[in-house]
């Protein structure tokens, strides 16, 4: 039995301004706001309105912002939505960081990694169809594609840049970064670099290709253990586990009308191996519980690495945009699983609540992946991707081919959470180099040391479901 697992980070109105051309220069036909940074985004037509908050980040004025985009670009007279977007301005003269988590706006005023080691301005830009940036009707969700997305994103891109003139660059972790790709591809002039965070490519829905990579996955012991205490669950501990998530499902009020409790918890179990390598890593393999473990240390496992309640409802519907875009265009991985043959109960029907309710999905289609790919290969340039070596999603690295003015760059043992400050002393000089290459500003090195005491903000998104496919 094949199971292909769909699990990310892999894991939440009306006023019409510069329709552009596609290019990627800045409109000239409407001149920059005067005034005050506020009183600048206030007279933008694309935003609809802006309202500054407070911040702690020293040094910076914090805004949420709400832009007003078409939800077909083709049609720019048709309906329109609201994007959010959160923005921390420094200096109008310094780099811009355009970020991207690839869902919804989680970062608010959190400076991320490039934007620590440059100084520089950030915008988070919330994804199409995630949280309150989703147009009204079923028939809209035609509209959530790769193109019609990086298309948002050229078009604040074109707003914005008509007050920061300076050098700008993209960036993302996971389906961010994937995100900021797509953006280059189509309006590969809207940014001066970008820096592609364990983002993954994959060409299938389920993408074997996972497979091998995944079979070979930090120390043989830890991933034996991981697989012996996963059928263990599954075999003999299944209605203690089932018990213990009704309980906390009763205590913190969580519903499972979209995916079933029972289904929730087989997801968990099937997912946990996947999931350590993905945000825990080969530093916790102590802390795996043998198969003769307590039910309450099996199960203070699995609820601290593969939770079932990130399959809850309010979870599942934040995350449900994602799993309409990996059955149509961004695929997922697939891996085989042998060692719980026989052990599953469930398999893709019983997932379908998950998806958006009432919205026909196309069917999957290798055209656009296969698109991106070689406009990396045969166009890239300015791109930096950093993987993590013990990430189960870099069975997916982008390829650089020919690209130019390149990087690829793999952190030694690290799992999802991969950044500049995990790489080798000389891989991290080299993109350090080209970060300054292309903004003319020299990094903080420094700031690198703070990553760990900061963290980078994120939230799990569901394993949902390894389907089982004949």
């Amino acid at each position: 039995m094949k199971t292909g697992a769909c699990i990310a980070v892999l894991l939440g109105i009306v006023a019409c301004g510069g329709d552009d051309d596609g290019s990627g220069a800045v409109d000239g036909g409407v001149d920059a706001p005067g005034g005050d940074i506020l009183e600048q985004l206030r007279g933008l037509p694309e935003i609809a309105s802006v309202t500054e908050a407070s911040t702690e980040q020293p040094g910076y004025r914090y805004f949420e912002i709400q832009f007003d985009q078409p939800v077909d670009h083709d049609n720019p007279g048709g309906a329109r939505f609201q994007q959010f977007a959160t923005l921390i301005h420094k200096d109008a003269a310094a780099p811009m960081v355009l970020l991207h988590t690839g869902y919804g706006n989680w970062y608010y005023d959190f400076p991320g990694e490039l934007t620590r080691l440059l100084g520089a301005n950030q915008l988070v830009v919330e994804h199409r169809f995630f949280r309150g940036s989703r147009p009204a009707g079923t028939e809209a969700w035609a509209h959530l594609s790769i193109e019609q997305s990086a298309a948002d994103h050229h078009r604040i891109a074109q707003a914005l840049r008509r007050i920061y003139q300076g050098r700008w660059l993209e960036t993302g972790a996971s389906k961010g970064g994937m995100t900021s790709v797509y953006h280059r591809r189509f309006h590969p002039d809207d940014v001066d670099g970008t820096v592609a965070y364990v983002a993954p490519q994959s060409f299938g829905a389920p993408d074997y290709r996972y497979e091998a990579f995944v079979e070979q996955l930090g120390p043989t012991p830890c991933r034996q253990a991981l697989r012996a205490l996963q059928a263990e669950l599954l075999q003999n501990r299944r209605a203690m586990l089932e018990a213990r998530a009704m309980a906390e499902a009763q205590t913190r009020g969580y519903t499972y009308t979209r995916v079933t409790l029972p289904v929730a918890v087989e997801s968990a179990v099937v997912s946990l191996e996947w999931a350590f390598w993905q945000y825990v890593g080969a530093d916790s393999c102590p802390s795996v519980p043998p198969v003769t473990a307590t039910d309450t240390a099996a199960w203070s496992f699995l609820r601290a690495v593969s939770p079932v309640s990130s399959s809850n409802d309010e979870d599942v519907a934040e995350f449900e945009a994602y799993y309409y875009q990996a059955e149509v265009q961004l695929g997922y991985p697939g891996t085989m699983d042998e060692h719980l043959t026989g052990l599953t109960m469930y398999g893709p029907a019983d997932f379908d609540g998950a998806y958006p309710q009432g919205v026909t999905r196309p069917p999957w289609s290798i055209d656009p992946m296969n698109d991106i790919d070689a406009w990396v290969k045969g166009q890239g340039d300015r791109i930096v991707f950093i993987y993590g070596e013990w990430d189960p999603w870099s069975g997916g690295m982008f390829e650089l081919g020919a690209a130019t003015d390149s990087l690829r760059v793999v952190a030694p043992m690290a799992p999802h959470g991969a950044g500049i400050g995990d790489l080798t002393p000389t891989d991290q000089a080299a993109v350090l180099a080209k970060l300054e290459a292309w903004t003319g500003v020299t990094p903080d090195a420094a700031q690198l040391k703070r990553r760990a005491r900061l963290g980078e903000p994120s939230k799990r998104v569901p394993p949902l479901y390894r389907r089982a496919r004949q």
